[in-house]
């Protein structure tokens, strides 16, 4: 891909990985599915990643489309974004195991713009639509593994946009992590639409959805959020 955002690295469909997160090096495991700045013209769909010791899918960059992808029981997180991926992902699914989570601490969704958080375009503004995060914890019986943390871990100064989405069974619902990012909720340019957080114990730590804090932009009684 590189600097090409029509780039065709040609086509997936119907795939599925196994087993996949063997170390290349301490604490650096392998994803099941990377796309490394994978262009508009790639095509994917009806993909699966099971039972995989580090990410379930990565984007690092890129601006490819996908739908019908299924994250089932990874280790890291299900799905991870950064560095200026801009793609429209939709009818996706993560599904926890109760015991199977990373040391580096397990989330539905991982996004960045980039590692430092710095404004560095293209920005990580990738769409995603009807998505269903199922976290860990199935009753509250369930005991889970304590390095289980959000449903979405928004950080980083991404300008992300997600709608028609259900994150259930995870610690945290939401968690908008870090000032650049607060300030993208704020202006509209990170939005969550229609999203709905159902069987979590809390929002997280970002301030938004909680009891007392005022319902910001795009984040109001009326768009399909339940806080």
């Amino acid at each position: 891909g590189g600097s090409n955002d029509a780039d065709n690295s040609g086509s997936l469909k119907y795939v599925r990985v196994e087993y996949a997160g063997v170390p290349i090096n301490p604490n650096q495991e392998v994803n099941s599915f990377t796309f490394g700045s994978v262009g508009s013209g790639t095509s994917f769909e009806y993909l699966q990643a099971s039972y995989g010791l580090d990410d379930s899918f990565e984007w690092f960059g890129g601006t490819v489309s996908g739908k019908y992808l299924i994250a089932y029981r990874g280790l890291d997180d299900d799905f991870d974004m950064d560095f200026g991926f801009r793609g429209n992902l939709q009818f996706i699914v993560g599904m926890r195991g109760a015991t199977l989570a990373d040391q580096s601490g397990s989330n539905g969704f991982e996004i960045d713009n980039d590692g430092q958080g710095t404004a560095a375009t293209p920005f990580t503004s990738a769409v995603i639509s009807n998505a269903t995060l199922i976290g860990p914890k199935e009753t509250n019986a369930t005991s889970i593994s304590p390095q289980f943390q959000n449903g979405m871990h928004l950080r980083r100064n991404n300008k992300m946009k997600i709608y028609n989405t259900v994150v259930t069974g995870y610690p945290n619902g939401i968690f908008i992590d870090g000032t650049a990012t607060l300030a993208n909720a704020n202006s509209g340019d990170l939005v969550l639409n229609r999203v709905i957080i159902a069987g979590v114990p809390s929002w997280g730590t970002g301030g938004f959805g909680g009891s007392t804090t005022l319902a910001p932009n795009r984040f109001g009684v009326g768009e399909g959020n339940d806080g």
